[in-house]
């Protein structure tokens, strides 16, 4: 019997097929690298790949979860540093992607149409690069009981509403979260995005980082720059659910995480965070400005990729992007919760069956519509140098 492979972080997942050894060597292979930190990442993979194989039987998915994928060190083999007939790009790379010839231009007939800020993301001059998957951005999730944040709330006004329920969570130890924060507030301080790119330099801005002391010092007690907690998924999320912040700062999916408490992890008398108590809003960087960057994770076709495997990745990215294959990501079993991951595509956004699995969908899609996309030349790297500076400067003092 053949087993084919699906590696997850840190270790590897065999999928038996039940195929016949000299059978499965008649089937083309198509390496896949996706985007490796979603909620349940190996399960998703293997529900992709699935679905692919039992289209496609004639080709076998390898699929790789990269456990370095932002890490800026070649050694580390990051994402750049992938062989794949297919990457499944954060756009912070696609401008790394493009200088260094590693792509081809996407096609994008017979696809489903992509929502407006996520096809800009994968876009540069006139030339699609790739399909979007996932969206990204910083949701301010907060308790209905808080108060009513509104739709473009001040970060004072935020600020002053939460310090009587317990406070603003979000994790600020983290060096990739540090610096997109940093990016963050520095966009929502410019005047537009190359603005604010030619700003972006290895000694952070004195007044960003007066700011982000600001949003730390509206945190609890002992949470924000903790190491131990940055390591934890989901954890400011879970501590929401508890009740210990009246919200909490981060993508969509740390939504489940929350509700995975919940459900999970709570007794009933702890009151625990329910569905119906959550609301949305834009977290503002800065006083009056509500600029949301949005990352976009997209599917993109190697350069050195030709003939019969070509037409397997155009295949399978068709697939991955397509509304069954949506379907099955983003609606949960009985029992579970969904992963509230933001789908890139009109038809997923619009469609009943994962509305009604996950009901907050239409109002992550409404702030998510007024975001601005960045990407320029080693981008990541930049942010990870500054990012090492601010770490340095956000010295608490109680």
């Amino acid at each position: 019997m053949n087993c084919s492979r699906v590696f997850a972080l840190g270790s590897l997942i065999y999928l038996c097929l039940g195929v016949h050894v000299s059978e499965a060597e008649t089937r083309r292979v198509l390496h896949v690298s996706l985007y490796p930190f979603i909620p349940d990442a190996s399960a998703a993979a293997l529900t992709l790949k699935q679905g692919f194989e039992h289209l496609h039987p004639d080709v076998v998915v390898d699929i790789s979860l990269n456990a370095h994928y932002y890490s800026p060190d070649p050694k580390d083999k990051g994402v750049l540093y992938e062989d794949a007939d297919v990457h499944e790009i954060d756009s912070i790379f696609l401008q790394d992607f493009i200088e260094r010839h590693r792509l081809q231009p996407l096609a994008t007939e017979g696809l489903d149409a992509f929502t407006k800020v996520a096809m800009t993301a994968a876009t540069r001059d006139g030339t699609v690069w790739g399909a979007p998957q996932w969206m990204c951005t910083d949701f301010l999730v907060y308790r209905a009981s808080t108060g009513i944040l509104g739709d473009g709330p001040s970060l004072e006004t935020v600020i002053s509403t939460l310090r009587s329920s317990g406070g603003l969570l979000l994790d600020m130890r983290d060096t990739g979260q540090l610096g997109e924060l940093y990016l963050s507030a520095l966009i929502a301080s410019s005047d537009g995005n190359q603005a604010a790119l030619q700003h972006l330099t290895a000694t952070p801005d004195p007044t960003i980082v007066v700011r982000l002391k600001r949003i730390l010092a509206a945190e609890p007690s002992g949470l924000g720059r903790n190491p131990a907690y940055a390591e934890i998924t989901g954890f400011y999320a879970r501590q929401f659910s508890r009740g210990v912040g009246g919200a909490f700062v981060g993508y969509s999916e740390l939504t489940r995480a929350a509700l995975d408490e919940s459900t999970q992890g709570c007794r009933i008398e702890d009151h625990c965070v329910q569905p119906s108590e959550i609301h949305v809003a834009p977290f503002p960087f800065a006083d009056g400005q509500v600029k949301p960057i949005v990352w976009v994770d997209f599917f993109a076709i190697d350069r050195k990729v030709h003939g019969q495997s070509l037409q397997d990745a155009r295949n399978f990215i068709y697939y991955a992007t397509s509304l069954p294959a949506y379907r099955a990501l983003l609606i949960p079993p009985p029992g579970s919760n969904p992963r509230y991951l933001l789908p890139a595509t009109e038809a997923a956004f619009h469609d009943e069956q994962i509305i009604h699995a996950a009901p907050l969908y239409p109002a992550f899609r409404s702030i998510v519509e007024r975001g601005v996309t960045v990407s320029a030349p080693d981008l990541n790297r930049k942010l990870h140098d500054v990012a090492t500076k601010i770490d340095a400067a956000l010295v608490r003092e109680r």
